[in-house]
């Protein structure tokens, strides 16, 4: 169960005006943050396999002591999650607002990104053209870089976790998956792995395959978005994509290199 529209968080700070999507671990609503007049997206921690909402009050509900317990360690990861985001400082990566506790749950307040997904804007205009394509895929590889520099994996890099401001520049979002290594490459955070398929390596499929830091594992996934955005379908789990649209060598080979199956070669 969703919090309906209207709905008031902290104090009347935020206004819930609708919902943007819903996964697994969260709800994400389209808010209005009252005293700057502006949208914002508010990402409510809300585990769907354990949670149940009460309609009267909106605070949630969790049925067995054992439940209560994972759900709790996951909503403290979830907080960290949007402390780590908040700590991160470039154009394209979603900014966090604000972070808070309310309804026996967990929220945080992000910029509000008018134009969609990138998945979302393939599917309404079709394959996008080279220029365009590795526009978007340089500014992702940008934050990257950025996230990388930090000892930091995304593990979630996908056309539906970019999203594409009105005038055209793009922003990664969902770092729900990410890991932080330290100076050795070793994981200092304990999330699970998430696979999306046609978009993760094979490295990802593995237990402890993504223990050690590497960039290569998300510059995999950045091929396949780029394969997705120039081709209008998703990449197939295989060592050898076929292109139907792409005639720019340049695009199939960053692609073919990107994916490679051996992440030495990436």
């Amino acid at each position: 169960m969703q919090l309906i529209e209207g709905t008031l968080l902290q104090e009347g700070k935020y206004r819930i005006e609708g919902i943007l999507g819903q996964g697994g671990f969260g709800i994400t609503y389209l808010g209005w943050q009252t005293r700057l007049n502006r949208r914002v997206a508010i990402k409510e921690f809300f585990m769907k396999e354990y949670c149940n909402r009460n309609a009267d009050t909106s605070h949630i509900t969790i049925e067995t002591e054992g439940s209560r317990e994972l759900v709790a360690r996951f909503q403290q990861k979830f907080i960290k999650e949007a402390q780590s985001i908040a700590g991160l400082n470039h154009p394209n990566i979603i900014r966090i607002h604000d972070v808070f506790e309310e309804n026996d749950t967990a929220y945080y307040v992000m910029e509000y990104i008018e134009g969609g997904s990138l998945q979302e804007y393939v599917t309404r205009y079709g394959a996008l053209q080279e220029t365009e394509a590795l526009h978007y895929i340089h500014q992702i590889a940008g934050a990257l870089n950025y996230i990388h520099q930090r000892q930091m994996s995304h593990l979630d890099v996908k056309p539906g976790n970019i999203l594409r401001r009105e005038e055209g520049e793009v922003v990664l979002i969902d770092f729900g998956l990410s890991k932080r290594y330290d100076e050795s490459g070793q994981q200092t955070s304990t999330t699970p792995v998430g696979i999306s398929t046609g978009y993760a390596p094979m490295e990802q499929y593995v237990a402890g395959g993504v223990q050690i830091f590497t960039p290569t594992t998300d510059i995999y996934s950045l091929g396949a978005t780029l394969y997705y955005i120039s081709e209008g379908e998703n990449p197939i789990a295989s060592d050898e994509q076929r292109f139907k649209k792409s005639t720019d060598k340049r695009i199939i080979y960053i692609i073919e290199k990107a994916m490679d199956y051996n992440k030495s070669n990436r």
